[in-house]
């Protein structure tokens, strides 16, 4: 609820009399008010009924599963609880792929995940580019993505030329971009912002402002985003200021499917590493 994330339904199948994964995730395929399926998992009775029938929507929503008990210690916890024994993890995660199923290591994750998948476009190209109010923060988002096999692009020329005419010299004006010195100027930033979401290389965006003397009108600017609704680029952001600063603009980015919001850059950047994982899974089905 304090991050925004909208649910249809919530179910909790428990110890699966007569109700298991294959025919939630079969009702949840059809339910108008679904987007994306999360699936907790701790032991599954019908693994193949599980894997069968994600296989047969093939990619037609997202469905994203946590699995627990995956050690030993977790296997025997996940038997006594649910009278399903957990399994191996890799053998789950094989399955998983080969089904369409993403697989993630944490609730964190999970919630993200299905957050990003349910109100951003899917990355068409594994390059990303990280524009951000403080050097830091793009320098950690940048690790996190080159690590899991997202490119942190050149941009074109055009771009760049733009950028270079923009920034002063001190700053990072190659990607990751260090808006810093552009902070309190919103037409240096709109432009900056608008280079890049035209910019062929770049098929998403990961965009921070972090507080930074809570400059209170910085994120007005954002607000020609609001003529882009139809942008095929994801745009990933931690725009973060204290309560009650940006919480109604970013409220209405969210909703208008502009841009996706989370209170850290790590935690955008592993959604962004997530939106290209998705997209390798349906190219492979």
């Amino acid at each position: 609820m304090r991050d925004n994330i909208g649910f249809s339904k919530i179910v909790g199948i428990g110890n699966r009399l007569n109700v298991d994964f294959v025919q939630m995730v079969d009702y949840l395929m059809h339910d108008p008010d679904t987007y994306v399926i999360a699936l907790y998992i701790e032991g599954i009775d019908d693994p193949k009924g599980l894997i069968d029938t994600a296989k047969t929507y093939k990619g037609k929503k997202p469905i994203i599963a946590y699995k627990t008990g995956v050690g030993d210690i977790g296997d025997k916890a996940s038997h006594s609880h649910t009278g399903s024994m957990a399994g191996r993890g890799e053998i789950y995660s094989g399955a998983f792929s080969q089904a369409g199923i993403m697989e993630v290591n944490s609730m964190e994750d999970l919630l993200d995940t299905a957050k990003a998948l349910a109100g951003s476009p899917v990355l068409n190209g594994s390059g990303v580019a990280i524009l951000s109010s403080q050097a830091g923060p793009g320098i950690a988002a940048a690790d996190i993505c080159q690590m899991a096999g997202l490119n942190i692009v050149s941009f074109t020329r055009e771009t760049q030329n733009k950028i270079n005419e923009i920034l002063p010299p001190l700053a990072l004006r190659t990607n990751p971009v260090d808006m810093g010195p552009a902070w309190y100027n919103s037409e240096a930033l709109v432009g900056i912002l608008h280079a890049v979401m035209r910019d062929e290389n770049v098929a998403g965006i990961l965009l921070f402002m972090m507080f930074a003397s809570a400059n209170v009108v910085s994120i007005k600017s954002l607000s020609f985003l609001l003529n882009y609704r139809e942008q095929k680029k994801p745009i990933i952001t931690c725009l973060s200021a204290p309560p009650k600063i940006w919480d109604e603009q970013i409220k209405q980015f969210e909703e208008a499917k502009i841009l996706v919001n989370f209170s850290t850059p790590e935690r955008a950047a592993r959604v962004m590493v997530n939106l290209n994982r998705y997209r390798n899974l349906i190219i492979e089905l």
